[in-house]
């Protein structure tokens, strides 16, 4: 990982790493679980789209959409911004190479009062590829990612209705025709269909909010599946607790195995998973943690089919405290889990990571990160490259042989790439293979409990 190599090694490297990182490596096939985003497609393209939602005008949700140029050539921006009561702006910016821009939508909405609360969903088309964008709540504490594409399922759980908390599903049609959704509704009872939630109708261009807690009475560890049966949607899960704002961005489908590194395990931390049973068979799932030196036997527990269930990290007798673990889910069935993080008065939901080989980590808060590692999930070594965009040209951290991650390892990036003045906001992590799982925390009290996510490649 020397950084004394002469420039001209420096340089044909980094020219090496970007031409295979980003002409190819985006190209991996997907994982069924995971959502799109603006580093899936090419940088290369003539135009592209990026879809927001779930930012609204009132209550705690205000915020912006920041854009990030990852590209050396400049990008033109249209963004139209679509409120749920009908009202439409549109405009444009001009994003310069590896430039940041940010707009908010609650001040464009110049028909917003303060008697009424708007929710927004955001279109925008760009000229060329390489443009990403992140959701960001007035508070800097929530963020989610905005996607490439519109979707045509959507699973995410750990939602509560109970009192003080409410839970919303944000969605946005970006398409010249209407769409139609059915939601189906898991708890630990099992599941139901309400029938105000089926045939649940989006016009073109336009943005809706499902309350959950309409049909859903104080109700704790609430899963949630979307099926769209006409068109597709950008969709985004918000969870109110005691008002504290979280994002959750959700899944395509359900998996076997999902990974959590950085799960808080310090005092006064609430760190959870949240699981949903979406299929006709029990699920018998445990929780391999892994934390120090510490011997932790496996934590288990067993969903009943179309219900929900909890497996609790911290407060857990059988877990020290000890700053952060790395978990890993195991299921007997394809479940749906999400990472549930909190104190005593409130929690903040999350997604698990999808394994990919490309990540952009960016500073969209300003906050810096409290913790950053890499995973390798599978089993055999891989090799990591990460590239700094603090310069006009972008430079190699880690030296033409890489990071050697040996199969199932974890290795914390935080010292490396955000612990001096002197350090960039913003890194390209790369893999040789798709099995590479990036996890971010942001500065908190207690310690870990707003998980956010990084731009991936998927």
């Amino acid at each position: 990982m020397s950084r004394s190599r002469r420039r001209p090694l420096v340089l044909a490297v980094v020219g090496l790493v970007l031409a295979a990182g980003l002409a190819t490596t985006f190209t991996h096939p997907r994982n069924p679980s995971s959502l799109p985003n603006g580093l899936a497609v090419s940088i290369d393209a003539e135009s592209t789209a990026l879809y927001c939602t779930g930012l609204s005008s009132g209550g705690p949700r205000p915020g912006r959409i920041t854009f990030y140029n990852t590209s050396s050539g400049p990008r033109h921006l249209g963004i139209s911004v679509y409120s749920d009561t009908g009202a439409q702006w549109s405009g444009s910016i001009e994003l310069a190479a590896h430039g940041v821009q940010s707009i908010e939508p609650s001040v464009l909405d110049k028909s917003t009062t303060t008697s009424l609360t708007s929710s927004y969903g955001v279109a925008v088309q760009i000229s060329g590829g390489g443009v990403v964008a992140d959701e960001i709540a007035y508070n800097d504490r929530a963020q989610v990612p905005c996607i490439s594409q519109g979707l045509t399922r959507w699973f995410a759980t750990g939602f509560n209705t109970l009192v003080g908390s409410s839970a919303y599903l944000s969605v946005f049609n970006p398409s010249a025709t209407s769409a139609v959704v059915n939601a189906s509704i898991y708890a630990a009872s099992g599941i139901t269909e309400p029938q105000s939630f089926q045939g649940l109708s989006v016009p073109a261009h336009a943005q809706r909010e499902i309350d959950l807690g309409t049909e859903v009475v104080n109700t704790p560890n609430v899963g949630v599946r979307l099926t769209v049966l006409r068109g597709s949607l950008d969709v985004v899960g918000v969870q109110d607790s005691n008002g504290t704002l979280s994002y959750e961005e959700g899944l395509t489908g359900a998996a076997r195995h999902d990974w959590y590194p950085n799960v808080t395990t310090v005092n006064k931390a609430t760190a959870q998973l949240s699981i949903m049973n979406p299929s006709a068979e029990t699920a018998n799932v445990s929780a391999i943690i892994k934390l120090g030196s510490f011997k932790i036997a496996p934590q288990t527990v067993t969903i009943a089919p179309y219900s929900t269930g909890v497996l609790t990290v911290t407060p857990n007798s059988a877990v020290p405290v000890d700053g952060y673990a790395n978990v890993t889910l195991r299921s007997s069935q394809p479940v749906v889990s999400a990472l549930v993080t909190g104190a005593s008065s409130w929690v903040a939901l999350s997604s698990p990571p999808s394994p990919g080989n490309a990540d952009l980590l960016h500073d969209f808060t300003g906050l810096g990160f409290d913790a950053v590692s890499v995973t390798n999930v599978s089993s055999r070594t891989i090799t990591i490259d990460i590239v700094s965009y603090r310069a006009a040209s972008p430079a190699l951290v880690t030296g033409a042989g890489g990071i050697k991650l040996a199969p199932g390892s974890t290795k914390s990036l935080t010292s490396l790439l955000f612990s001096s003045s002197s350090s960039s906001n913003t890194y390209l992590v790369t893999a040789n293979k798709p099995t590479l799982v990036v996890s971010l925390t942001l500065p908190s009290t207690p310690r870990g409990v707003n998980v956010t996510s990084p731009l991936d490649g998927r």
